[in-house]
């Protein structure tokens, strides 16, 4: 697995991140758009030096209708972040410009048709639109199809005759060109249960402001899809007290200031508080590096030798290795490398047969394939591989309870026969393709149920009653070990969902249950799945034209869409930087480089990547 993406690493473009192609080699030329149909349409809005973008509206006009009112304060709302909605609220009353809040929350229209604006009687108006997202105050973007979605406006005539909107909702409605002009996603970093890794979440933030808005997002805390697997170790209470004030430094160095709090953690604690703090703010354009200090009553951040300086980062990157590298089947072995040049990992003889499929290694060397239906595993330093399940295997109901994580190794067991072929995705008598996370844990589904085993074979007793009534088709284990993605088929319904889910964890690593699922939008469908950077999960979707498309759709964020390959069946991808590969149907593996897809192997078969 190539190493996980540094502080210093952007993983979501600066600006326009609706608009702008995403990076990586699996994603090159596609277009960022909200997950839904239709297609974006760029702006007019002027774009300044830099990162500065700026749009202007005129205020109301004298002897303006209700309507006419209503229609101004939209334009003006759309310029408001150019001019901190001074013109937008020029056109309210005294009284409701002083309670209305313009950033509680964002409405996102589609921005192929203005909303459709009425008077519904005196000094009332009616607002028609389609909304295709709304962004709340915690810079959560929900994907929404709402395509009458209607907003009432009341006015009154103030002393002079004037028309002035008096009681609106709090938000903002926004096209969506000015909407992906205006905000851009981030990474907040968490924290494993562990400590050991970050764990991403994605979250919207304003341009002009994204420095002090991610803090602030950041002293929050994880939302409550990811907090019952993730952790942090901002203190309670813990108050941002300068250092992000604009202008940035020009060298880009950045001291954060806090309240006296951060001072009273160990020096671990604060190794890790400086990790979370320096790799989300270094995304922001501007922001090189970031040091972090603790000030306590009275002291003054614009005194440069005030407070405790709270030292270095921790190191949360995966571990480096080889494991960047390809993984498949050839000639019945185990290698590594889609060059001609690669490193056998496990021989058919190991294996004791020649029909193994879908490899996985773990990060001790630990490699475990299936063989018809059964699940091998040839433990570092022998010869010969165990059957450690079997979806016939009565004993499969045997569960690790205490066992420690990635617990004893599996022992010379029965060689395994050769028998049926699993197939990626294949459920029913089959497996879907293992997944050895950090921890040790081998992940698959069998028989539409989530099966999780250490290399003992015993199995996790994985609570997650959102999956109860339903049939798992496949499963992907995010690049830090700590989140699920999961395509399921629900009964009674004839369309398959794609959905997110936390990793909860005890404190040796043990798979306890999963938290409450995150719908991946878009994603149902699928022919297969992965996830292909830290926060997005790539599919292998039918492109209606002959050639199925390969979407990357963002948790919490965009989808892109990249020109599909006509006879692609599989799909995997590297979790860590968007890169995506294809197996066709005549077995050849294709990667995409330069805007094209090229042959990378034609003697491989069940390709994937590892997790470090």
């Amino acid at each position: 697995m190539t190493r996980a993406p540094g502080a210093r690493a952007p993983l979501i473009s600066r600006r326009a991140a609706l608009l702008a192609a995403l990076g990586g080699a699996g994603a090159v030329g596609a277009c960022a758009r909200l997950p839904r149909d239709g297609e974006v349409r760029q702006s007019d809005v002027v774009v300044a030096e830099g990162d500065s973008l700026v749009q202007s509206a005129a205020g109301p006009e004298v002897g303006a209708s209700p309507k006419e009112i209503v229609e101004g304060f939209l334009r003006a709302c759309a310029a408001g972040y150019s001019d901190g909605f001074a013109t937008a609220r020029s056109f309210l009353t005294k009284a409701a410009a002083d309670s209305w809040r313009p950033q509680e929350i964002v409405m996102v229209y589609t921005g192929s048709e203005s909303p459709v604006v009425e008077q519904a009687g005196e000094g009332a108006v009616d607002l028609r639109t389609r909304l295709i997202g709304s962004l709340d105050g915690a810079g959560i973007l929900t994907p929404r199809d709402d395509e009458d979605h209607a907003v009432s406006y009341s006015l009154t005539a103030d002393s002079t005759g004037q028309w002035r909107i008096a009681a609106l909702p709090d938000g903002i409605l926004l096209p969506e060109p000015v909407f992906g002009q205006e905000f851009s996603a981030y990474l907040l970093h968490f924290l494993s249960l562990d400590r050991e890794r970050a764990v991403p979440e994605l979250r919207w933030a304003a341009l002009r402001t994204a420095a002090p808005a991610l803090m602030r997002l950041l002293l929050g805390g994880p939302s409550d899809w990811l907090a019952p697997g993730a952790d942090t170790l901002v203190p309670p209470g813990l108050r941002l007290l300068g250092g992000l004030d604009a202008p940035l430094p020009a060298d880009g160095a950045v001291t954060v200031s806090v309240s006296s709090e951060a001072a009273a953690l160990d020096p671990t604690g604060r190794a890790l508080l400086v990790a979370q703090i320096e790799r989300t703010l270094t995304q922001v354009a501007g922001i090189h590096s970031v040091s972090v200090r603790a000030l306590g009553d009275g002291e003054d951040p614009r005194d440069a030798d005030a407070g405790t300086a709270l030292g270095g980062a921790a190191d949360l990157d995966a571990a480096p290795g080889a494991s960047g590298q390809a993984i498949g089947m050839s000639g019945g072995n185990v290698v590594r490398g889609l060059s001609t040049a690669r490193e056998t990992l496990a021989t058919s003889r190991a294996l004791g047969t020649t029909s193994a499929r879908w490899p996985d290694v773990g990060a001790d060397g630990t490699i475990v394939a299936l063989a018809g239906r059964s699940m091998l595993l040839l433990a570092p330093g022998r010869s010969v591989a165990s059957v450690i399940h079997s979806v016939d295997d009565e004993s499969a109901g045997q569960t690790a309870g205490g066992d420690q994580a990635g617990g004893d190794q599996a022992g010379d067991g029965d060689q395994a026969d050769g028998g049926d072929q699993a197939g990626a995705g294949q459920s029913g008598g089959g497996m879907t393709p293992p997944v050895i996370d950090r921890h040790g844990w081998t992940w698959t589904a069998a028989r539409g149920e989530i099966v999780v085993l250490n290399r003992a074979g015993l199995r996790a007793d994985l609570a997650a009653e959102w999956l109860v009534g339903s049939r798992v088709l496949a499963l992907d284990v995010s690049a830090e070990s700590e989140r699920l993605v999961v395509r399921r088929l629900v009964d009674g319904e004839t369309a398959d969902r794609v959905e997110a889910a936390v990793i909860v964890r005890d404190a040796r690593g043990l798979p306890q249950r999963l938290g409450p699922p995150l719908t991946v939008p878009g994603a149902g469908g699928t022919r297969a799945l992965a996830w292909s950077d830290p926060v997005a999960v790539a599919v292998l979707a039918d492109g209606g034209a002959g050639a199925p498309d390969v979407k990357q759709i963002q948790v919490g964020g965009t989808a892109a869409t990249i020109p599909g390959l006509a006879g692609a069946v599989e799909l995997t991808a590297n979790r860590t930087d968007g890169l995506v590969l294809l197996t066709d149907s005549a077995g050849q593996i294709w990667h995409r480089n330069d805007g094209t897809w090229r042959v990378a192997a034609t003697d491989l078969q069940d390709v994937g990547y590892c997790l470090a």
